[in-house]
């Protein structure tokens, strides 16, 4: 298929800019999330795959959130570029309508929306799902396990003591073990003279000998099991137990959906999967309204305007649509008869304001 050159001429200047400003939000948001990435980094002890891997889990949200921004600016900014430089009136005077002049942006929005409405319902919480699962079992795990005689060792579900240890063999003497939260039972103890410690990246191995296990019954303390033993092999996970419930965000829709059809969920639950479904795809097909939006501003804009003028104009078209985006979703979850249309609010404002501005201001 031909590609005129004026369609090309557009279409290059467009994505110019877009990959610009997408790259500076990018990063912008991107960074706050590094901070935090970082700290945990620290704070758990993971190494550099962990921090890469949890990084590039978070690039497809963050693409999806600054994508729409950047696009609205691109086009403001194109459109003031080509007023700036005499362009638009070039192109008016060789017989180009508006309509004929947003057709290569229309096209842009629309690839763009398609990119984004695959990500922000699969891609994207797939992702995410992965970035909290490695921050999870970054937290799980105890990443730091000291062995010192006469001192209490956090190993999780058990406190370790030591009275002696030899530090060149691990051997030891008069090991205590204390099971922690033991469902059941009052009490959990494992005393032995002696023994040995085997300690690696995942667990914590135990070989004792000359020992007893002590059990207190919960419901009746009188009740105490006890067992002698000559030679006892424990392992300890150094892995802490952990579930955690399912975010709305690591959900695909289509599990989303799923769920509101089979799960039997509290009405704040169900209000909050619908108006999550549709913010997704509000913000997919933002690109596309905030084109028809923003042209009829670009074309009105004077051979003495600068790309100042542009970034302004983004900027309150920006906040308004968001500000209603955050309205609309407050109804949605609020109310259980909106959830779903609640959040398109800044999609029908936004039809509403190009219709106006295409027809009062363009004539059109």
């Amino acid at each position: 298929m031909h590609i005129s050159i004026f369609t090309r001429y557009i279409a290059k200047s467009l994505i110019t800019f877009f990959a610009g400003v997408v790259g500076i939000l990018t990063f912008v948001i991107f960074m706050n999330h590094f901070i935090r990435v970082l700290d945990m980094a620290m704070t758990y002890g993971t190494g550099l795959g962990w921090i890469v891997s949890s990084l590039l889990n978070i690039l497809p949200d963050v693409f999806c959130l600054s994508a729409p921004m950047a696009f609205q600016i691109a086009v403001l900014l194109t459109l003031t570029n080509m007023s700036e430089q005499g362009e638009m009136i070039a192109l008016r005077a060789a017989g180009f309508s508006f309509k004929e002049i947003i057709r290569p942006l229309l096209a842009c929005a629309i690839v763009l929306s398609v990119i984004l409405i695959i990500m922000g319902n699969w891609l994207t919480p797939r992702s995410y799902k992965q970035f909290l699962n490695r921050r999870d079992e970054a937290r799980s795990k105890i990443t730091k396990v000291t062995l010192e005689p006469q001192t209490f060792i956090d190993l999780g579900d058990w406190d370790l003591y030591l009275e002696k240890l030899n530090p060149l063999t691990n051997a030891a003497e008069l090991i205590h073990l204390i099971k922690k939260n033991d469902t059941g039972a009052l009490s959990t103890k494992v005393n032995a003279s002696s023994g040995k410690v085997i300690l690696s990246d995942t667990a914590i191995g135990l070989q004792l000998k000359d020992g007893q296990m002590q059990r207190v019954d919960q419901k009746d303390p009188s009740s105490i099991i006890a067992a002698n033993f000559e030679d006892y092999t424990m392992s300890i996970s150094l892995f802490r137990a952990h579930q955690r419930a399912p975010r709305m965000g690591e959900m695909t829709t289509t599990k989303l959906l799923r769920r509101l059809r089979k799960a039997p969920l509290d009405i704040k639950t169900a209000n909050e999967y619908r108006t999550g479904i549709s913010m997704r795809n509000v913000l997919a097909l933002s690109p596309i309204i905030l084109l028809f939006v923003s042209c009829p501003v670009g074309f009105s804009l004077g051979k003495r305007t600068n790309k100042g003028w542009g970034m302004l104009f983004s900027v309150i078209i920006i906040f308004s649509f968001y500000l209603l985006l955050t309205l609309g979703l407050s109804l949605g979850k609020k109310y259980t008869w909106i959830a779903y249309p609640g959040p398109w609010l800044p999609i029908f404002v936004g039809i509403g304001a190009a219709y106006w501005l295409w027809k009062k201001r363009m004539n059109i």
